[in-house]
This record gives structure tokens, sequence and C-alpha cells, in this order.
């Protein structure tokens, strides 16, 4: 029995290290993905509506779920 929970913990610690480097990633192509849209922003050329909306509707999303994440997990009030 010791064994099999040797295991499983050392199978959790395996699959919270795939989790946290999985996060780190994600979050390194989400901070490249900003730069590279603040550098189409500062050409200030205009966006055409398909553009627009999708750039729009990707921040919404974003928005709405950080501050859901946010008030879950740092207590703080979005108001």
């Amino acid at each position: 029995m010791a064994v099999e929970t040797l295991f499983a913990q050392t199978a959790r610690k395996v699959v919270n290290a795939k989790d946290h480097n999985e996060t780190d990633n994600t979050l390194r192509e989400f901070g490249k993905c900003a730069v590279a849209l603040r550098n189409v922003l500062y050409q200030d050329r205009a966006l055409n509506e398909v553009e627009f909306l999708f750039i729009e509707n990707h921040f919404q999303v974003l928005q709405m779920v950080y501050l859901r994440w946010k008030r879950k997990h740092r207590g703080v009030s979005t108001e």
C-alpha cells in the first residue's frame, strides 16, 4: 500500500509539473501575441470591420474570464 501511495504522489507531482509547464508556455505565447498586437496597433492603420470585430470579441472574452478568475483567486472587487 505504501508503494501505491508513493506512486500516486509521484504521479501527481509529474502531472502538476506538466500543468505548470503548460501554463508557463501558454503565458509566454500570450505575451508574444500581446506584443505582436501592440505592434500592429502602433502602426495606426485603420482596421476593416472583420478585423475590428475579431479583436473586440477576443478582448471581451478575455476580460470576462480574467475578471472571473481574479475574483475567485484574488478576492478583489472589479467594481
